[in-house]
């Protein structure tokens, strides 16, 4: 459920996103014509919001997927377990520091599958997920111009990943085991961007709602099907 998800927002609207939280919105040359896509997956690059040293808010691109847990393969998208001693002790910085806290624009999620279920969120245009990020050097994939993409080592990675917890009635029957932390409200992503330990009581259940199955299916996928 949690490996899948869509960001159709336009700048203007991820701008009135950070009017609200009385922010003013900064873009890099990568996000400042933003493209919408259908379809986001791990090892994919996305935007993020994250806080600049001023106060402001920068819409930035990072590739989604921290670096996988020691002899193992998939990088880690979701991050639910936050008392296991991969969150609480080796990657706590990460967790917990402000520095590293993003918000992530999103419109709707699904499960990486055919003929997906999508959720979306009625009471905001650009909900968020809970996000955090990390600079990172290594080998990730990368789309290089041919066929197939390559393992590219760079320095200079920002990687991102983002809460889930249990899933509301409404997912559950889609997936059982969890949904992403949705932060709708201007609050509670100011509360999330701020960081700290007391903030990682968001990790919680969107209520049922707060939620939609949505009905239509985007262009791309009606074309691929």
């Amino acid at each position: 459920m949690c490996n899948r998800y869509e960001i159709r927002g336009s700048i203007s609207q991820i701008r009135a996103l950070a009017n609200l939280l009385a922010r003013e919105l900064f873009t890099t040359p990568a996000t400042g014509n933003l493209e919408p896509r259908d379809s986001v997956y791990p090892d994919q690059d996305a935007p993020i919001l994250v806080s600049r040293p001023e106060g402001g808010l920068e819409l930035r691109l990072a590739r989604w997927g921290f670096p996988p847990i020691t002899g193992k393969s998939d990088v880690i998208t979701n991050i639910r377990n936050l008392k296991s001693k991969w969150w609480k002790d080796v990657n706590r910085e990460w967790l917990t520091a402000p520095a590293y806290r993003c918000l992530v624009p999103f419109t709707a999620f699904a499960e990486p599958v055919r003929n997906s279920t999508w959720f979306y969120t009625p009471a905001a245009e650009v909900p968020c997920f809970a996000g955090i990020w990390r600079p990172w050097s290594g080998e990730r994939l990368m789309a290089t111009g041919k066929a197939r993409r390559e393992r590219v080592h760079r320095d200079d990675w920002h990687l991102y990943a983002f809460l889930t917890t249990e899933p509301n009635e409404l997912v559950r029957p889609i997936h059982e085991r969890a949904m992403p932390v949705i932060l709708v409200d201007p609050a509670e992503q100011e509360e999330w961007l701020a960081g700290g330990e007391a903030s990682l009581r968001l990790q919680r259940t969107l209520p049922d709602a707060d939620l939609r199955v949505r009905t239509t299916v985007p262009t791309s996928e009606a074309t691929r099907v």
